[in-house]
């Protein structure tokens, strides 16, 4: 029960300080849903999906990697390590940037955004890249204020920002430009809290560090960016099948369910130190201990999502404009999907602890093959809400699958630790 109720208290914290930078989505759309049409909050929306997407691309998972090392590594080793994986997000930002200068035109078509636009999405990725790199810095050093206090920055400057170009009528660019020039902001500021310098980026670390993040990163993606990709994959069939006003439908729709991903995120931001902590030891006690505490996240996420989807049914009318009123009835639809996006994430924590890196990616690659296959083929029979039955299925499949590994290893390893009686 005490670690239960430290956990609960830890979640709390996070789920407030998350909460500050969920909230912004939540205040800007009312403004946005009525300032925008439908067609301008999709290119929007495209954006950030686009700009989300290529955040393990650009950072190549480094986040994940600095997790997972965190407790092999002294002062020094990790400072080295944070700067290979910076100087790393810098050079493929450079060569992304080549990429969309060279191919913009071929780009856009396939993307259904605006050609001259697409340098911003590279941008943003690498800013969001770094800016969650630096939350989780301060989340396993224990800075738990510093992860407040930035994310009330990041949500204060964004929001300032925005309505600042909005006033001037610079329409859905004047939303990208606020969100980024919040980012950079921001992202300075962290650096320089953590004690790194941003003009060290430039600096060439020893080889081998970069190779070991690289090589790790490359295996990694298809894991790190599961749940990036499963998000692209229902607005771009959205936007490339009904058009792209239904992307901004389908966002719209799946903005309360956000609020749950938010509940959830921050039991699993306090729950990934202590359960590498507890699963570094062979004691039997403490893996009953997270098995408890396991089942009774299922339970309460549970019903956290069935809560805010009974809110959200009350909220809704209210928070948005009549022209996107039509997403109330697809919101039961996301927030299950989401639910199991949860489930399956809470999995892949125990994979992450044994370093399985493989065998994360085969099951995030199920889920995002799963999706893609079905959303396209379900996306002009049945809409949104097909797209929305796609995800489901494919989250809810990649939980089980990602389940039955976890507990055929947990099996084996409690197996091994029993003495033979002879």
């Amino acid at each position: 029960m005490k670690t239960k109720r430290t956990l609960a208290k830890q979640s709390l914290f996070y789920a407030v300080a998350n909460g500050v930078e969920a909230l912004v989505p939540f205040l800007l759309a009312p403004i946005l849903t009525r300032s925008l049409g439908t067609t301008d909050y999709g290119i929007w929306v495209l954006f950030v999906t686009y700009a989300t997407f290529m955040r393990p691309l650009i950072g190549l998972t480094a986040q994940d990697a600095i997790r997972m090392r965190f407790y092999d590594f002294d002062q020094k080793q990790l400072d080295q390590f944070t700067h290979t994986a910076l100087f790393i997000m810098t050079n493929v930002l450079t060569f992304g940037l080549i990429v969309v200068f060279l191919f913009q035109d071929v780009i856009a078509v396939a993307a259904k955004f605006p050609a001259v636009w697409l340098v911003s999405i590279v941008i943003a990725a690498f800013l969001f890249e770094v800016f969650y790199t630096t939350l989780a810095l301060q989340q396993f050093h224990g800075r738990r204020w510093l992860f407040l206090y930035t994310q009330i920055a990041q949500a204060v400057l964004s929001m300032t920002f925005i309505l600042i170009f909005l006033s001037l009528d610079w329409g859905w660019q004047g939303v990208i430009l606020g969100r980024m020039l919040a980012l950079g902001v921001t992202v300075i500021f962290s650096l320089g809290k953590l004690g790194l310098n941003p003009a060290t980026l430039l600096r060439v670390p020893p080889r081998s560090f970069y190779r070991n993040i690289a090589s790790f990163g490359l295996l990694y993606v298809p894991s790190g960016m599961s749940v990036m990709a499963m998000a692209m994959i229902d607005k771009v069939v959205a936007a490339h099948v009904l058009g792209v006003a239904a992307s901004a439908i389908y966002a719209v729709a799946a903005l309360f369910a956000s609020a749950f991903w938010v509940v959830n995120n921050s039991f699993v931001l306090a729950w990934t130190p202590w359960l590498f902590r507890r699963l570094r030891g062979d004691d039997p006690q403490k893996l009953r201990e997270v098995l408890s505490v396991s089942g009774l996240y299922f339970i309460i996420a549970s019903c956290a999502a069935a809560a805010i989807y009974a809110f959200s049914l009350w909220f809704a009318p209210i928070l948005l404009g009549e022209a996107f009123h039509t997403a109330i009835p697809l919101m039961k639809y996301i927030m299950i999907a989401i639910l199991l996006q949860g489930f399956f994430m809470h999995n892949m924590k125990f994979l992450h602890n044994d370093r399985r890196v493989s065998v994360m990616s085969l099951c995030s690659l199920l889920a995002i093959g799963l999706n893609i296959w079905l959303s396209m083929a379900w996306a002009a029979e049945y809409g949104i809400k097909g797209i929305m039955q796609a995800t489901i299925i494919s989250f809810g499949t990649a939980f089980v699958v990602s389940g039955v590994l976890v507990i055929i290893h947990l099996t084996q390893s409690s197996q091994k630790k029993v003495s033979p009686v002879v």
